[in-house]
Order: structure tokens, then C-alpha cells, then sequence
């Protein structure tokens, strides 16, 4: 499809409600393989909304189809240390930066090939999908200037080996 004349795509945009509905939103991720995604995510108020069960299905999923994750995180969202399914390191698939003070969010957005999924928290429980090139490069380059500014999170390596390990049973 194109518009104007001018060759480019248009973009689309997917609305979703409730908590399956925002469950949705994050397995529409799960329709791609080997490819480097963007996250700005508050982990906890996620979790609160789509519940540790569907992070635990939805890391092994990820893993298994080879996301690699370069996520961002609020200060006051680290929870690893309860939750070993949010390790960091290859595999995992994943590094996780914790943003400066005073930037703290309660909803996040992940970028995955030319979209973009907002997931709002529990508050509201909603959640949509842009698919635009052009959003995601803007998002993709503020999403590295934070990156830059924002701190490494430290994990302790046995205390999410348990969740590799069920990753590798049959």
C-alpha cells in the first residue's frame, strides 16, 4: 500500500484490552526469529498485570526463537533476584540497563523489526501494536541515547541458573 504518491507504506495500528488482550500484544513478538529487540520496560508493573507465569512462558518462547533483548529498566523495577526467568547474559538472550534517576515509567514499549508494542499497567490494561518504519528508527534512536546514559544491571549468575536449566530438560 502506499500514500501520497511517494512509495512509502502505511503504517498500522492494533488496539487491545484487558489482560488478554495485552497478553497478545507481547506474542505478537513470538512471530519473529533471531532478531535483536528494544525494550523501555517497567518489569514490575508488568509482571502485576500479565503475571510471572506468562513472563516465565513468554522468556522461554523468546529464548527458544533467538530475541536477543537490550532492555531498559526504571530503578525501581529491578526484580531478578525473585524472578530467575529475567536473568541477562547470552543465554539468555538478553541485557538489561537500569535507567538514571528520576526517570521512572509505568508503561513500557518493546520494539521488534518495524514494530513497536506499548503495553500501559494495570491501571488502564491496554495495549497496541504501530507497525512504521519510521516510529521505530525515531524510538530505536532514543532508545540507544538512553542505553548510553543508563547503567548495567548486575545479576547473580546462580540465582537464574535453576530457570536455564528447566530451560534444557525435555
Amino acid at each position: 500500500m502506499s500514500r501520497g504518491g511517494f512509495g512509502a507504506t502505511r503504517p498500522r495500528f492494533q488496539l487491545f484490552e484487558g489482560v488478554e488482550g495485552v497478553q497478545h500484544v507481547l506474542k505478537d513478538m513470538l512471530n519473529f526469529r533471531e532478531c535483536t529487540t528494544y525494550a523501555l520496560w517497567p518489569i514490575k508493573s508488568m509482571m502485576e498485570i500479565l503475571s510471572e507465569d506468562f513472563f516465565r512462558y513468554h522468556n522461554k518462547e523468546r529464548i527458544r526463537r533467538k530475541l536477543y533483548t537490550r532492555a531498559i529498566w526504571p530503578q525501581k523495577e529491578a526484580v531478578v533476584e525473585k524472578n530467575p526467568f529475567l536473568g541477562v547474559g547470552e543465554e539468555f538472550y538478553r541485557e538489561i540497563r537500569i535507567a538514571p534517576e528520576p526517570l521512572n515509567f509505568t508503561m513500557g514499549y518493546w520494539m521488534y523489526q518495524n514494530r513497536i508494542a506499548f503495553l500501559s499497567s494495570r491501571a488502564e490494561s491496554f495495549g497496541f501494536i504501530i507497525e512504521s518504519q519510521e516510529m521505530a528508527e525515531m524510538l530505536r534512536a532514543q532508545h540507544d541515547f538512553l542505553w548510553e546514559s543508563s547503567a548495567p544491571l548486575k545479576v547473580n549468575a546462580l540465582a537464574t541458573q535453576g530457570f536455564l536449566d528447566e530451560m534444557h530438560r525435555p
